[in-house]
């Protein structure tokens, strides 16, 4: 009795001199087993909930939430979501990731955002707790991390296929970047895309115009951008940029009548917003990398968990095709689910070895495998849009 009042008094004091989210932690800590010996299994979700990021954090809370209604247990016990909104604050999301660890989730799923899924990756693989980051590519996040995994392809692959698409899809041996000036978050991707046209077609001048776009250009300047690749010849254009600037590039291209020229975005264009500026731009070819194979002309093969999906998806949030974001953050819960119940505990080292051993796991976003490095083996497609529907023209392994 005298060890439980201390203990009363203890988390009163905690309370008063450290606040409510503290408090929350430390209650939740003290009073709870965790684990295996606790009635719930937690799963940690890292997201910017507020923000200039939520909406993009939503989109993969949605998936998560999705699979967790289809899924709500795992080896007999129920999955109890547990949230840290990282506020899309690189420096919040240290507060945020460190209130998560205190809840002691046997994984965590998240973050949007490169740089704030970098803030979690040393933190998490310090508490032995395994993560996998739902659509940020940095490579630096699962470099010489064991604990932390991804479900979305890199920046590294996603240059080099887009590549294969220009040089085998295409068939076109010359090629322009498109990038932002100072803009070191896609140096990857574009030295990447380079170097695989460079190999492709034995050709160091391969990609002969690579135009920096300033932050604060007008239409004169986009102007005097455009007419550099259009004087240049060249006929697919790798565009390093967000879909803000590329729509500012499609309406001068459009004046300038450059209906020859193929320009191909980064997966994270695959979104309504494209399909929307695509009907803007008629007279515009625009091409994106996706995470899943899209509607096909022929009959495309889809799995049960597909099917499951779209229909959940459908049937929660209308009937908009769902963000990729959703469909990656509902592999992520899947894979980790799987892991647990492979594993048979909660235990760190369990769930990660069970995570690296992941092979063939047939998402919604495809065939999933983890290699060493906890990057996903996986293929990826160019997609273009024809009727308002994304439509997969390309497929790279």
């Amino acid at each position: 009795m005298k060890k439980l009042k201390t203990a009363l008094l203890l988390v009163l004091v905690v309370a008063v001199l450290t606040g409510c989210t503290t408090f929350n932690n430390f209650k939740e800590a003290f009073f709870s087993d965790g684990g295996n010996n606790s009635d719930t299994i937690k799963i940690g979700v890292l997201e910017p909930q507020t923000g200039n990021d939520s909406q993009k954090g939503e989109m993969e809370i949605r998936g998560i939430q999705l699979a967790n209604e289809l899924v709500p247990e795992v080896l007999g016990k129920k999955i109890e979501l547990v949230y840290a909104d990282t506020q899309s604050s690189i420096y919040v999301a240290e507060s945020a990731v460190s209130d998560l660890i205190d809840k002691a989730p046997a994984v965590v799923l998240g973050s949007y955002g490169d740089a704030v899924t970098l803030a979690a990756s040393k933190p998490l693989e310090e508490a032995e707790i395994p993560a996998i980051t739902i659509t940020a590519t940095n490579p630096l996040i699962t470099d010489n991390n064991d604990f932390y995994f991804r479900v979305t392809f890199s920046d590294a692959s996603q240059g080099r296929a887009i590549a294969d698409y220009v040089y085998s899809g295409l068939g076109l041996s010359k090629a322009g970047v498109v990038r932002m000036k100072d803009d070191d978050a896609v140096t990857e991707m574009v030295s990447q895309f380079t170097n695989r046209m460079e190999r492709l077609t034995k050709d160091a001048d391969s990609v002969n115009t690579i135009v920096d776009i300033s932050a604060d250009a007008s239409d004169a300047d986009y102007k005097e951008y455009l007419q550099e690749i259009k004087d240049s010849k060249i006929r697919a254009v790798f565009m390093a940029v967000s879909l803000k600037t590329a729509e500012n590039i499609f309406a001068q291209a459009q004046k300038m009548n450059m209906t020859d020229v193929t320009f191909i975005g980064p997966k994270d264009w695959h979104n309504q917003d494209l399909v929307e500026l695509q009907a803007k731009f008629p007279g515009i070819k625009i091409a994106a990398a996706s995470e899943f194979a899209s509607t096909t002309t022929s009959e495309a093969e889809t799995t049960d968990l597909y099917e499951q999906f779209l229909s959940a998806y459908e049937k929660k949030y209308g009937g908009d095709d769902p963000e990729e974001a959703a469909a990656l953050a509902f592999d992520a819960y899947m894979i980790a689910v799987s892991a647990i119940e492979k594993a048979g505990s909660t235990e760190g080292q369990a769930v990660k070895e069970a995570l690296k051993a992941t092979s063939n796991f047939a998402g919604v976003s495809g065939e999933i495998s983890f290699n060493d490095n906890g990057e996903p083996t996986k293929t990826i497609n160019i997609d273009v849009i024809q009727n308002g529907k994304f439509v997969s023209v390309y497929t790279v392994n």
